[in-house]
């Protein structure tokens, strides 16, 4: 099969039974390998051959996690991407094709004094290569730390997952809005959605752009000891930097859990970060009961235990639709207690829109431990682009031009060692 010419350095395109036998066949950690250079293909004609042999292998599959690598590979193959003015270089990024000569001797990511490095701290990677390294290209982004999440929708079978989110669900107001088994329902799809990303599956894309991305890997928390320990050791055979917690969605009670000693002694060893949710979870993590495992408080017991292992609490315990901000002063004093805490921007960007949220940060944790974060590509999905986010914190008014370099590059870059 012919590969489209603005894809550079890749190697050749597999043969049409070799895609179908990786998306049928490949172990459960590998979701994006092959869906990634389905992107790749050239012609129409080779697409929908493809789209004909795998959509049988869809409606029989009986596993969650074939269905979901499936859906995955015919909407790549439905929905090619219609970027014409740029190329993509592995290991480099995206250039522009009206400007390649220079790109080829130059980093393809501009500098962008006196905002130089630009670092995005907080990225899910779901969507296409090209798409992806367009946009941070646009964005004057230079470096993108990636995350896993490690979610089962069967925790919710387990008898003690689901004692826990029914207690909080009676607590809720919306208990007497809807159903248990509705909530239920609801929350286990959200668990594993085809867009997830595993472990294996930051280190494939660390792998393909070392020097842009850097990888966090993610622990389900709620399983046994055996299976924590298991998680780690991959996570560090695959090098990645890092360990991404969801503890609403990963039930787990970080002041209780039984396996966060392991965690941070882990830590401890790598030298590995480690980046929570905090706050409010998306869907049903709404309701505020169902996301108090995300409260920043209950890191505190680690934190003074293991003060040389950083903890950033993404979303800055913030995000909440129903109370914007919902838990951010509480991050902030944690913060000032304790050194090695961290808050990312995450989808709440827009706290540096207001004055008395600049002033507290400047009393609390000080400007040197806030990093630049998008949740990309969350921000697509309201139609704000990733150099949307990157503009307004330049443009900002409330922060010194030192607190803006230190915001957008300079912390990260220091933290992540790069």
């Amino acid at each position: 099969m012919q590969q489209q010419d603005i894809y550079i350095g890749f190697p050749p395109l597999p043969d049409k039974q070799a895609i179908v036998e990786a998306l049928l066949n490949d172990p459960p950690e590998v979701r994006w390998r092959m869906v990634r250079r389905l992107f790749q293909i050239r012609d129409i004609g080779d697409r929908e051959e493809l789209i004909q042999i795998l959509q049988p292998h869809l409606k029989a599959a009986d596993n969650w996690r074939l269905r979901y690598r499936l859906h995955l590979g015919l909407q790549a193959l439905h929905r090619p991407l219609n970027i014409h003015d740029y190329r993509l270089v592995k290991g480099k990024g995206a250039s522009r094709l009206s400007n390649s000569e220079y790109m080829e001797e130059e980093s393809s990511l501009p500098l962008n004094p006196p905002f130089f490095p630009i670092v995005d701290f907080h990225i899910h990677p779901k969507t296409p290569d090209l798409k992806f390294f367009v946009d941070m290209h646009e964005a004057g982004v230079t470096h993108g730390v990636i995350l896993a999440t490690d979610t089962d929708p069967e925790d919710v079978e387990r008898p003690d997952v689901r004692e826990q989110i029914k207690t909080a669900f009676d607590r809720s107001h919306s208990s007497v809005r809807m159903s248990f088994d509705s909530l239920l329902r609801h929350i286990q799809k959200s668990l594993y959605s085809p867009t997830h990303v595993t472990n294996q599956d930051v280190a494939d894309w660390v792998k393909d752009y070392p020097d842009i991305l850097t990888g966090f890997g993610s622990v389900d928390l709620c399983k046994d000891r055996t299976y924590v320990r298991q998680k780690l050791d991959e996570i560090e055979r695959l090098k990645l930097k890092g360990l991404k917690f969801l503890p609403h969605s990963q039930f787990f009670n970080p002041a209780e859990n039984e396996n966060m000693p392991m965690v941070f002694e882990y830590c401890e060893q790598t030298s590995a970060i480690i980046l929570s949710h905090s706050g409010c979870g998306p869907g049903s993590f709404e309701i505020i009961e169902l996301s108090h495992n995300s409260h920043p408080c209950l890191w505190e017991p680690w934190l003074k235990k293991y003060p040389q292992v950083p903890l950033v609490l993404a979303h800055a315990g913030a995000y909440s639709t129903e109370i914007p901000g919902i838990w951010l002063f509480d991050a902030l004093q944690l913060g000032k207690t304790y050194s090695n805490v961290y808050i990312d921007l995450a989808a709440v960007d827009w706290l540096l829109d207001r004055e008395m949220v600049i002033q507290e940060i400047r009393k609390t944790i000080g400007f040197d431990r806030v990093l630049f974060a998008t949740d990309y590509p969350l921000p697509l999905s309201a139609g704000v682009s990733w150099a949307c986010v990157v503009k307004r914190i330049q443009a900002n008014r409330n922060l010194t031009a030192k607190e803006k370099h230190k915001i957008l590059g300079r912390n990260a870059a220091r933290l992540l060692g790069l």
